[in-house]
């Protein structure tokens, strides 16, 4: 009983790694991908497809498009050259739609593998807009109104009466000249201002009689500090010299 058991186990446990074993390859089954140009874009003249065309079994790889929606596997069409170099992430190839008529269409990347399977990226849809007017034109007669808006403004002739208003400033700024001599006698200090000159070089002389006791006693407690430490070194060398 307990033989069909065991046996019964190891079969179920081989078949468990028998179909992890399946499952690995085909989860790391790599897929062709188109980043641009961008889904629902609007492009025109050729179009630069920049994508990734990569597989460990990679023969090469194809671009195709065909109108949106798709009526069926056989509309697609095949574009340029087939590709026999592995594309990571860069240009796939080029896309001429100067003789395709405006509308939606779909881009696809097909990687061809060694067996002879291929896989297929998403389908991308784009429009194509050769001979669409282009709506950036339109904004700009609305920016040009509204900078000629701004000199009719300007030139009204409430400005012209502004001059009267201004007329009894002048009486304002009669106090400006007191403001003047002050700022005169700070950078000269010369001869206008001889009692602000005064105490502010007795202030000054008094500040650097200040800073010169301090050097001085800085340097004299700095030679008295030299001095014993020499003495200490030559006492402790009498001490410990045998």
């Amino acid at each position: 009983m307990k033989r069909p058991l065991i046996v019964a186990i190891l079969v179920t446990v081989s078949l468990i790694f028998a179909g992890s074993a399946l499952a690995a390859p085909l989860a790391q089954e790599q897929r062709p991908t188109i980043a641009e140009p961008k889904a629902d874009a609007a492009v025109r003249g050729v179009v630069q497809i920049v994508g990734s065309a990569t597989h460990p079994q990679f023969q090469r790889y194809e671009l195709y498009y065909a109108p949106f929606p798709v009526p069926s596997d056989q509309a697609w069409i095949f574009i340029g050259d087939a590709h026999y170099q592995q594309q990571p992430l860069g240009l796939l190839g080029t896309w001429p739609t100067s003789s395709l008529p405006d509308g939606q269409y779909a881009l696809r990347v097909r990687v061809v593998k060694q067996d002879g399977n291929y896989i297929d990226s998403e389908p991308r849809r784009v429009q194509v807009a050769n001979r669409r007017a282009v709506e950036s034109p339109t904004p700009l007669p609305t920016f040009e109104s509204a900078a000629t808006a701004a000199p009719t403004v300007a030139s009204t002739p409430t400005l012209a009466a502004a001059p009267t208003i201004a007329a009894p400033r002048p009486a304002t700024a009669t106090p400006k000249p007191e403001s003047t001599p002050i700022l005169q006698l700070t950078p000269g200090s010369g001869t206008p201002a001889p009692g602000g000159s005064e105490l502010f070089s007795a202030a000054r002389l008094l500040d650097t009689a200040k800073k010169a006791a301090v050097y001085t006693f800085a340097a004299f407690v700095a030679i008295g500090v030299f001095f014993g430490v020499k003495w200490l070194l030559a006492w402790l060398w009498h001490k410990i010299r045998p």
